[in-house]
């Protein structure tokens, strides 16, 4: 009987030590893991903070500065910047001529971080939406070097969304977190994307909402406007006409005086830009245009034998990529002179023979990041 007795109460032991655990994980599962209330002392974060786009700091991308004379260019699009800002248009842009490019070189982790990015591209103007993927990554994180591929993933993701969508500017993506809470006992990873323990992540120049989508309705403007005037061109003229226009209308900051000088912002809305801007506004109306455009960084070699990051485009013409370098068409001017009109043109449409003699591209576009590649061009210039 005493045995007996023992056993039953060793048995009543174990079914509460077994209740109690079921209760425990039903808690950690449901309340923790699907509510995300899990209290620190019962999680693992790893923060992983976004870096910048550029292989090297986006202040040394640079210019051509040798030439000594001026240029007097032939206007074609009259746009002006005062006036465009009385057409705003309504709050909700989407840029849906944009081209995935780097997005199909992704791998399929990157591609989820890009889609969440992308889906919710109007969200993330308020600066504070997090990005929650859920457990998406479980299998990833659960395997060795995980969080590295996650990380890198991230990284390229963010390089291939901002290398693709020349209008998400307002970003500060040293401000972006990505964040994975992870529960041990169950292997399951919750991860998001998020302003982490920042107040925004938006740049200072765009706490204000206001400021934000008036900028950005102006910007949709003058595209929509470029778009209208040059309606019934060939692609060559539309590409040729562009090219003109930034041109005429953007001088190459070389002092950093604009709030933007490295985005589409700078260069359209406030005049002044370095490579960067000036290639990112081509592609930017190129996407309007619907002539197939990448936004190209890497080195290039002036004409004094001086290599510096550069920025330029690809656009596809007549079933072949050409290279077209706005900025070093658009010399700076030191003295008073006059340049020959077919100086704007030196980097205008050129071929692997012409512009590879100066230009390296390089597929890295930062560090902790895939290695992207670029269209093929043309071995000779555009004819």
């Amino acid at each position: 009987m005493r045995n007996n007795k023992g056993r039953s109460v060793a048995s009543v032991i174990l079914t509460i030590l077994i209740i109690i655990l079921i209760v425990f994980l039903v808690y950690e599962i449901v309340y923790v893991d699907i509510f995300d209330i899990m209290k620190k002392d019962n999680t693992k974060v790893a923060n992983q903070n976004v870096t910048g786009t550029s292989s090297t700091p986006a202040n040394s991308l640079g210019n051509n500065y040798n030439s000594s004379e001026v240029v007097e260019g032939n206007v074609f699009l009259n746009i002006e910047y005062t006036d465009i800002s009385e057409l705003y248009q309504d709050n909700n842009i989407q840029n849906n001529n944009s081209s995935r490019y780097y997005y199909d070189q992704l791998d399929d982790y990157g591609k989820i971080i890009y889609d969440g990015f992308a889906n919710n591209k109007e969200n993330m103007k308020s600066g504070t939406y997090t990005i929650d993927f859920g457990t998406e990554f479980s299998d990833l994180l659960n395997t060795e070097n995980g969080e590295k591929i996650l990380n890198e993933a991230f990284q390229s993701a963010w390089n291939a969304y901002t290398y693709d969508n020349m209008d998400v500017f307002y970003i500060d993506v040293e401000k972006l977190t990505l964040t994975t809470r992870s529960l041990t006992a169950l292997s399951i990873h919750n991860v998001e994307i998020s302003n982490g323990s920042n107040s925004s992540y938006l740049k200072e120049n765009f706490q204000n909402q206001s400021v934000l989508i008036e900028k950005l309705d102006l910007l949709e403007t003058i595209k929509k406007e470029i778009d209208r005037q040059l309606e019934g061109f060939s692609d060559y003229d539309k590409i040729r006409e562009v090219h003109n226009w930034l041109i005429d209308n953007i001088e190459y900051d070389v002092n950093l005086n604009a709030d933007e000088p490295y985005s589409i912002s700078g260069a359209l809305t406030e005049g002044k830009a370095v490579c960067e801007g000036y290639s990112r506004s081509f592609k930017y109306i190129m996407d309007e245009l619907e002539i197939p455009c990448v936004l190209v960084s890497g080195t290039g070699t002036n004409s004094n034998g001086e290599t510096e990051s550069h920025a330029w485009n690809y656009v596809q013409l007549d079933g072949n990529w050409y290279a077209v370098d706005v900025t070093w068409d658009d010399p700076i001017i030191v003295g008073n002179g006059y340049v020959a009109e077919d100086t704007h043109y030196r980097h205008f449409l050129r071929g692997q023979n012409t512009f590879g003699e100066t230009h390296q591209p390089d597929g890295y576009l930062s560090q902790n990041s895939m290695e992207f590649t670029f269209p093929t061009l043309s071995e000779e210039d555009y004819e």
